[in-house]
């Protein structure tokens, strides 16, 4: 009976997660990737993904539906627009202080938005619908005086900062961290809702 390949591709997306979210998405050879995943086979990588792209879009369907579902549980429990806010960066803040999986996660989404060879396009070609649209629309109603324009922006810019900030707590950067995770999560939140309403009435 030929063996499953699965836990050679299970191996493989490890290590694609770990050296991704250290290194780079860039910074990150294919070979570096094999020998991490103790993969003897030259061809190994190609045969299950292909090449870096098809990796990576692999890597992305099997980590992202978590946070897809924290954003839903979020948005059905959003009745304000704090709760709105949270949507938006509260998932990544819990992934910044759970599991060294989940940090990870977080680190590799921050590489993602970070590198420069991958567009806008790219990116939502990778990652898709991650449940940010429908908290755009709540988000929208509950915010006076700031154009479609700008709010827009502040949007896309807050979730690459905010994303950023998780990432380096993932890292274990706290030197100048006197907080604890919950507050941690909590003040993202409040930095993003303060970045998307300055001069603007909330409803």
């Amino acid at each position: 009976m030929p063996r499953s390949p699965e836990p050679a591709r299970r191996q493989i997306l490890d290590a694609a997660l770990r050296l991704f979210a250290r290194n780079g998405i860039s910074g990150t050879s294919l070979r570096e990737i094999r020998l991490a995943a103790k993969q003897g086979n030259a061809g190994a990588l190609h045969y299950h993904f292909g090449d870096k792209e098809g990796l990576l879009r692999a890597l992305l369907e099997r980590e992202l539906p978590l946070l897809v579902e924290r954003r839903k549980t979020l948005l059905v429990e959003a009745a304000d627009v704090r709760s709105v806010a949270a949507v938006f960066v509260l998932p990544f803040a819990q992934l910044a202080t759970g599991t060294e999986h989940e940090r990870d996660v977080v680190q590799l989404l921050s590489q993602l938005h970070d590198d420069v060879s991958f567009s806008v396009e790219d990116i939502t070609g990778l990652i898709g619908d991650t449940g940010t649209r429908d908290a755009y629309v709540l988000l929208r109603e509950r915010v006076a005086g700031v154009s479609d324009e700008v709010l827009g922006e502040r949007v896309r810019v807050g979730i690459n900062s905010f994303l950023h900030a998780a990432a380096i707590w993932a890292r274990g950067e706290r030197r100048v961290h006197q907080v604890s995770d919950e507050v941690f999560c909590s003040n993202l939140v409040d930095m993003f809702l303060g970045a998307v309403t300055v001069g603007g009435l909330d409803r």
